[in-house]
């Protein structure tokens, strides 16, 4: 599939579109692992006493681990990943994958509240913008999505915009 402005229109039928679901509750052993995972000692993301002591009602999550997870349930098999460990299968919102390349084109995080364990969180998604650029090495397509992470009562948690390039 060309990227090329007939790509970038089918595209753009989707921006304002949003989806939602629940993340579900976010536990004390996620907050853990994903913590071990980067590298992180700080006892508010393992030790609940420590944290109660600070005035949490349990463990704290790192700031980015909602929009570092990028799926929510057992994720496919090995035989259906692709080399650089992404799903063969890869579905984004909006966005007809098959024959481009997809690639992370950064992302932006504004922290609202902090996450404790027993956290719900849900997330709303919505498609913002997509633009056609010409780079070096041909045209290539920018999609910007909102992601926001809430808890189950509305409060706002985490933000996120995040750009996603096909080429």
């Amino acid at each position: 599939m060309p990227v090329d402005e007939t790509l970038l229109e089918s595209i753009r039928i989707k921006i304002g579109s949003e989806t939602t679901h629940s993340l579900g509750p976010i536990t004390a052993l996620m907050i853990r692992r994903y913590a071990r995972a980067i590298g992180e000692s700080n006892p508010l993301y393992f030790d609940p006493e420590f944290a109660r002591s600070r005035g949490y009602a349990d463990i704290v999550a790192p700031p980015n681990l909602v929009t570092a997870i990028t799926c929510w349930d057992e994720g496919p098999a090995a035989d259906d990943l692709r080399t650089d460990g992404t799903p063969k299968t890869l579905q984004l919102e909006g966005i007809p994958t098959s024959g481009v390349r997809v690639m992370g084109g950064g992302e932006d995080m504004e922290f609202h509240a902090p996450i404790t364990a027993g956290t719900t969180v849900v997330e709303r998604s919505t498609m913002i913008d997509a633009e056609l650029l010409h780079g070096r090495n041909g045209q290539f397509i920018v999609v910007r999505y909102r992601h926001e992470f809430v808890d189950d009562d509305g409060l706002p948690l985490v933000t996120s915009t995040r750009k996603v390039l096909l080429r």
